[in-house]
């Protein structure tokens, strides 16, 4: 099984910001983590709020966890209360480590093999996953199908 290289995450963190100037969106947090869930790499923009540093890992370390990417856990927690119960207890019993919003996207090597996530926060969550998703095709990774 291969593991995503400390090279590779920080190409995925210059790429996010590469496509934020793009977008014209505001400053951003982007963390790399390991399909093992630890911290890879991380870095937070000029000028952005402290806490997105924390969000951005939460957002990858909930894809990882979950075995889906964050957008399914936030399209989970509209559904109805039983849902949006189950995504609060899965957060008090990791200790607020899980984000269900979009912006934690998981990334597959060439063999489809899950070997980390990348988590992105800081503008609106549809902008934080499109640029998660940009970052891990432009760096020659893949985004995982559905599970």
């Amino acid at each position: 099984m291969s593991s995503i290289t400390l090279d590779q995450a920080n190409r995925l963190i210059d790429a996010v910001f590469a496509e934020a100037v793009q977008r014209g969106l505001p400053a951003l947090a982007a963390a790399v983590l390991d399909s093992g869930g630890h911290l890879k790499a991380m870095k937070r923009q000029d000028g952005l709020s402290f806490l997105r540093a924390d969000i951005c890992q939460a957002k990858a370390w909930a894809a990882l966890a979950m075995g889906v990417d964050s957008r399914q856990l936030a399209d989970r927690y509209v559904q109805d209360d039983l849902q949006r119960g189950f995504i609060g207890a899965l957060n008090a019993m990791t200790d607020g480590r899980l984000v269900a919003l979009p912006g934690g996207v998981r990334i597959a090597d060439a063999a489809g093999q899950v070997i980390g996530a990348l988590g992105v926060a800081g503008a609106p969550s549809d902008d934080d996953e499109a640029c998660a998703r940009h970052a891990i095709t432009a760096v020659g990774l893949h985004t995982v199908s559905r599970s």
